[in-house]
């Protein structure tokens, strides 16, 4: 049997715990819990498409389904679909330019629609100028060109002055798109309800490409 003077250290320590564990449950998912869908959505955006790093480890801190997100696939597949004839490498040379200029993108997220469970979030994402990005690989490609050069160097060397245009995008104001979301019961946060959709969304949108 527990004296008294023993039972009440081992009550207090056990009231003490119990607040903490409330204490750490409020500060955390509790806090996703009160999220709106908008505040769920502009972290992914900050994660993935800004790659920010504090928002990463905060969405697998909840246990966020973030295997299906990969912006650079969705690039990939973005620039392919819009006629580009590149091998997997090559878009992949091309992607890893365009995501150092996604960095710098902005992005703001506002609550469209709510249901039960469901919502739309309104996704104001920085488009960047492809046009001049073009424009400016076509001028390198012409500075480096050898007139005596393969078909494969010529290609290389076309790949590399598309790829460091990517690297310098410049922005051109923003454009809106809209992203249905459900939230998760398991992680309390809301998640865009196809993540690969969401992500060749917001690549498309980004380039300009309708």
């Amino acid at each position: 049997m527990i004296s008294s003077k023993v039972r009440f250290p081992v009550i207090f320590v056990g009231i003490f715990t119990a607040a903490i564990l409330v204490a750490l449950y409020v500060a955390t998912i509790g806090r996703m819990e009160r999220a709106d869908a908008a505040e769920s959505i502009k972290l992914y955006c900050d994660a993935f498409v800004r790659q920010d790093e504090a928002a990463q480890k905060q969405l697998m801190s909840y246990g966020a389904p973030t295997d299906s997100f990969n912006m650079k696939a969705a690039f990939s597949n973005a620039l392919q679909t819009s006629g580009a004839m590149l091998s997997s490498e090559e878009a992949s040379e091309i992607a890893d330019a365009y995501m150092e200029s996604l960095r710098n993108a902005t992005v703001e997220t506002m609550v469209s629609e709510q249901g039960n469970g469901v919502a739309t979030v309104e996704v104001t994402v920085t488009r960047f100028n492809m046009i001049a990005a073009r424009e400016k690989a076509s001028s390198l490609l012409r500075q480096r060109m050898k007139l005596d050069g393969t078909p494969e160097e010529l290609r290389k060397t076309a790949v590399e002055a598309t790829a460091e245009a990517y690297r310098e995008l410049e922005p051109v104001g923003t454009v809106t798109f809209y992203v249905p979301v459900r939230y998760n019961e398991e992680t309390r946060i809301w998640d865009p309800a196809d993540p690969v959709q969401f992500g060749f969304d917001l690549s498309k949108q980004t380039m300009g490409v309708e």
